[in-house]
């Protein structure tokens, strides 16, 4: 079971087991959706690819009899639907993903002249097919994608068919049809074990030749460079050493640098046919990662291809100097990332094969890793400072992994190149890479420093500089933590993240066991929150913070729009911190939260808050929350209420006209307390359950308050607090639970390819919600849900208000109430129950199972949300019909329609958001496969234990969005339930509202429904289209309504079913284009 299934919530994990005979069961009926005397049943199959594709991202257990049987029907489905460029291009698209992942394990043989075939007849003949080009362009890069994936599996003597097939194109280097030819060998030339054989001295130089009958055509070179370096890669066994010279001059040529006055492009290049450059593209026009795996794979112990190397670098070298920069540093950045990446590669590949038992005479020794270290450090010596941000990045990145494979080497350096940077006050640019770098090489620094079993020979003096540069890092990162230097402070923060992570505690060093004996850690904890507290003092929002519809609890400043990096530092810290230390800590906050009130820092604060009470929430909520909760219901006291918050009843029969109103300082305060508390109470769970009165008042008196802007922050507590009470998250994540055995000091770190079922103690806590928390929750429905609906419903059906802008003002907090209910509960609030045709579903029970997932504790009921789409449907009516104009209210009705139709949607939003903070993961947390500080070498990368419960985390919350989504498109006797429908028709309606935002908004709503329910997109497609024939529309329905039909889950279903199932009068769809082309040449 894959580590990130096996640290689920255990009621989901469990379920998990039962996913394998959910994929087989839904491969056999894939199988017998296509008949076989029906070619156009292909279209039939379409609808269970993502069904599929489903199991493979969940990473679940499958039998591997299963995904073959899948892959053979796969391709058979690919070689039948010619012509079909859609089916070709899903299924091609499935069956890449399927073949990577499962590569190694699978036992296939796959025929490339089908592949071939189908290129040829698609993108290289005269071809009239209906198609466009965006589809033609992503068919050729799928097949192109599929081959890639499939050589490994093509039988013996493909390579000499293929080799044979396009040897004849090759030989007239002056017709255009030789570029096509080399685009093809490059594509199909396989070089597994099976074609072995074919590959040999004679067929090198046959191979270079060719290559030198072009020389000034870098397309042309690009070919035979990738073809070359995967041939150099999969047979070390031949004799390379003979064409060193010429792989190395053509190498250095391909890197367009300037020479003297020079542009760096070569004057007298041949032009490629435009269409064979547009198949055969090249990302980059310097093949980086191909030049750089030959020179990694050429390497051998007692061989000449360290001097050609050095040769290289000694020219390439200048142009990383940051006076040199140009159009070429992108690719000699990637050519070192490459260079770096795939010498750790190969070293990992090494010493599997010597653990396994193997021998071999081209197993790299400790001196050609030496040597080729030292010359890469030349490169990172030149472009360590650069200004670009990708190169400096990729320097301090490959010193990180360098410094694993020669610490001896790497760390001196990077540690005179750090006290060498602090010095020079002058280039904060050079002071910030720097720091980057000892942030991203910080555990080898550690463990070079403290472990027992490091290579103790040059190293020896250096050990206690080691220790000395991570306090003195660690002291100055205080003084770079700047409001004013937002990359230093960035920086600074990672660095701190980076070197808490490895710690197994903080504490001062009583015992003599911590990692850096003669820091005082209170002190610098002292100082630390200090400068902390200053920054936060002194922030200024980067943009204008939106305080219209639902302002986000984020204030717009650097530290949290520029990265992660602020809130996983603060985690790291608290979550590390020794009993004695955290509470220290915990005061200190505490004091500044109560004592000061800064409305440009709402989300730092609160995420500091957050931080404070996620490691020990039963000490955090009463020194931190209670206060905070106090205050915010103490400032309530004395100022006027409206009686729309669900206390109390409404003052609809007020004869004062007066408009009531807080003071401006007064509602800026409470907003912030309200806000920053709702961030805190994130992961309290049942700690809060000893101030169920205060929180229920609090919420009250928000709602109350007749301030939208702190109607909006109860809107935030409410959500917050509902979150923290049903959902499941991990609870002591940041707690080190495993030593490292060469340096108990720090924390071992885990790679999810060594993970074992036996190593339970490693997995994380979840918060699993208790009896008395779901009751609370329950009770905040009744409170603010079900109560608020009945209210909505009456302001809709009598009229209470005699003041239109009491009833809007009533209106306004009511939706708010409904809307903050569904966005704390999410997916906890059981979805509608489906229509089938026997009647209602009324048991979980007749659905089928796909793939486990769930969100949290189930709370209220069907019934309940089923009531909330009947109330709100009368709801949109009214508005529509006495208050279209209020776009406000609108936009809240849209945002509750969308919570109750889309189930799931909100948890997919915040995987995809999320997601996105992983692609900045620094690789200060990330250790490398191969580690020759300690000899312990791993199948994959290792991460803090912090780091991977995150991303199970997270994949949780992906598998709660996808648990039912699909099931109702695979089963036909299933369809939405009645409110769904009504829903959807008022949807419908709203996205040809005359206001742009609300169309737009409603829009978004209804293309997620439809993608849901795919067979809702004819009614819809019909009603959308009659407004582009009728000349009457107003053109904001006509806007609309071409708004929808434009969108891709339209069109994919349209050409799904052949563009006859919704237009079957062909007559009415002309006339709605030519209303388009009409109205547009009016415009």
């Amino acid at each position: 079971m894959h580590l990130y299934n096996a640290w689920l919530p255990p009621p989901v994990a469990e379920q998990t087991r039962k996913e394998g005979e959910a994929f087989a069961e839904v491969v056999k009926t894939a199988k017998e959706s296509y008949k076989q005397d029906d070619p156009e049943s292909v279209y039939a199959t379409l609808k269970w690819i993502s069904v599929l594709d489903l199991f493979i991202k969940a990473r679940s257990e499958l039998r591997i009899e299963d995904v073959k049987d899948l892959v053979e029907f796969g391709l058979d489905l690919f070689r039948l639907s010619e012509n079909k460029l859609n089916i070709q291009v899903r299924w091609g698209n499935l069956l890449v993903r399927i073949l990577n992942k499962f590569r190694k394990k699978l036992d296939l043989e796959v025929q490339w002249r089908p592949f071939y075939d189908t290129l040829v007849h698609t993108h290289f003949t005269r071809n009239t097919g209906p198609e466009g080009w965006r589809l033609k362009q992503r068919h050729f890069e799928t097949v192109t994608s599929l081959v890639r994936s499939s050589r490994r599996f093509f039988p013996s003597g493909s390579g000499f068919e293929i080799w044979t097939e396009f040897r004849s194109v090759l030989e007239n280097p002056w017709h255009n049809s030789v570029f096509e030819g080399s685009g093809f060998v490059r594509l199909f030339l396989p070089t597994n074990v099976e074609n072995k054989d074919f590959f040999s001295y004679d067929w090198i130089r046959s191979c270079l030749d060719h290559w030198d009958s072009i020389p000034n055509s870098q397309f042309w070179s690009s070919q035979w460079t990738s073809l070359t370096a995967r041939v150099i890669k999969n047979y070390s066994n031949l004799d390379w050493e003979v064409f060193l010279p010429n792989f190395f001059n053509r190498y250095l040529n391909m890197f367009e640098v300037p020479v003297a006055n020079g542009s760096g492009s070569n004057p007298f290049s041949v032009d490629v046919p435009r269409n064979t450059r547009f198949l055969f593209s090249n990302r980059t026009v310097t093949p980086s990662k191909a030049i750089a795996k030959s020179v990694v794979y050429l390497l051998s112990p007692g061989g000449s291809t360290l001097h050609h190397f050095e040769k290289l670098v000694n020219l390439l070298e200048q142009y990383y100097h940051p006076s040199n920069g140009g159009r070429w540093t992108y690719s000699l950045e990637r050519f070192l990332f490459y260079l770096v990446t795939t010498f750790q590669k190969r070293l990992q590949l090494e010493q599997q094969r010597k653990d396994k038992g193997e021998l071999s005479a081209r197993f790299l020794r400790q001196v050609d890793r030496t040597s080729f270290v030292n010359i890469i450090l030349r490169l990172i010596d030149r472009g360590q400072y650069s200004k670009n941000e990708h190169l400096s990045e990729t320097v301090a990145a490959a010193t990180s992994i360098l410094s694993y494979i020669e610490p001896s080497l790497v760390l001196p350096f990077l540690a005179s190149r750090f006290h060498m940077a602090s010095e020079t006050m002058t280039a904060t640019h050079q002071l910030k890479s720097a720091v980057m770098s000892v942030a991203f090489s910080a555990r080898s620094l550690f463990l070079m420093a403290l472990s027992t079993s490091s290579m103790k020979s040059d190293a020896d003096d250096h050990d206690g500089s080691f220790v000395d540069l991570l306090s003195i890092s660690l002291s100055n990162a205080l003084l770079g933590m700047d409001a004013n230097d937002p990359p230093k402070t960035l920086a600074t923060l990672q660095l701190i993240g980076s070197l808490f992570s490895n710690m197994a505690i903080l504490e001062d060093n009583a015992d003599g066991v911590f990692c850096m004996p003669e820091f005082h850690f209170s002190e610098w904890l002292d100082e630390f929150f200090c400068r902390l507290f200053s920054l936060l003092q002194h922030l200024e929002p980067s943009s204008v913070v939106n305080e219209g519809l639902h302002s986000p609890a984020t204030s717009g400043t650097f530290l949290v729009e520029d990265g992660p990096y602020y809130f996983c530092m603060l985690e790291i810290l608290m979550g590390r911190l020794s009993e004695s230390l955290y509470k220290q800590a915990l005061k200190k906050i505490s004091k500044f939260v109560t004592m000061n009130i800064l409305p440009g820092a709402i989300a730092e604060v609160g995420l500091l808050c957050c931080a404070s009470v996620h490691p020990n929430p039963k000490e955090a909520v009463t020194h931190l929350v209670k206060p905070m909760l106090e205050s915010a219901i103490l400032s309530f006291k004395g100022t006027p209420v409206t009686g729309f918050g669900g206390r109390g009843t409404s003052e609809a029969s007020r004869v004062s006209k007066e408009k009531l109103m807080l003071s401006p300082a007064l509602e800026n305060a409470i907003e912030y307390q309200l806000k920053v508390l709702s961030i805190g109470i994130s992961y309290a769970g049942p700690a809060l359950l000893h101030y169920k009165d205060e929180l229920k008042e609090a919420i009250a008196c928000a709602f109350n308050s007749p301030s939208w802007k702190v109607n909006g922050a109860g809107d935030h507590v409410l959500r917050s607090l509902l979150g923290s009470l049903v959902l499941y998250y991990p609870i002591d994540q940041y707690k080190c639970l495993l030593h490292h055995s060469a340096a108990p000091a720090l924390e071992e770190w885990i790679s999810t390819k060594d993970f074992a079922n036996d190593k339970r103690l490693m997995a994380p806590g979840w918060h699993v919600p208790c009896q008395e928390e779901i009751q609370f929750a329950n009770e905040l429905l009744s409170l603010h849900f079900d109560s608020a609906l009945v209210e909505l419903s009456r302001i809709c059906k009598s009229k209470i208000h005699s003041d239109s802008g009491d009833e809007k003002e009533h209106l306004k907090v009511t939706l708010l109430r409904i809307d903050s209910s569904l966005q704390g509960v999410l997916s906890c609030l059981p979805d509608f129950r489906p229509s089938c045709k026997e009647g209602m579903v009324e048991e979980q029970g007749h659905i089928p199972f796909l793939i486990a997932g769930a969100t949290g504790a189930c709370v209220g009921s069907a019934e309940l949300r089923e009531k909330a789409a009947d109330v709100i449907h009368s709801a949109c009516l009214y508005l529509l019909e006495k208050k279209s104009d209020d776009s406000i209210l609108l936009l809240l009705l849209i945002r509750i329609m969308d919570s109750l139709v889309n189930y799931g949607s909100s948890e997919y939003d915040e995987w995809v958001n999320h997601r996105q903070a992983w692609k900045l993961e620094s690789p200060g947390i990330v250790e490398p496969p191969v580690n020759y500080i300690v000899s312990s070498h791993s199948k994959g990368k290792r991460r803090s234990r912090w780091a991977l419960i995150d991303k199970a985390y997270m994949h949780s919350t992906w598998r709660a969005s996808q648990s039912s989504y699909h099931i109702f498109r695979m089963m036909g006797n299933l369809s939405p339930s009645d409110h769904v429908l009504l829903l959807m028709d008022d949807l419908l309606n709203l996205s040809l509202h005359s206001y742009e935002t609300v169309r737009v908004i409603a829009g978004k709503s209804l293309l997620k429904m439809m993608k849901r329910w795919p067979f809702t997109i004819s009614k819809c497609v019909l009603t959308l289209s009659e407004n582009l024939r009728s000349p009457s529309s107003p053109e904001y329905a006509v806007l609309g309504s071409c708004a929808v039909l434009a969108t891709q889950t339209v069109l994919k279903c349209l050409t799904g079913y052949k563009g006859t199932f919704f237009f079957s009068d062909w007559n009415s769809f002309k006339l709605s284009s030519r209303v388009i082309k009409s109205s547009e040449s009016n415009q």
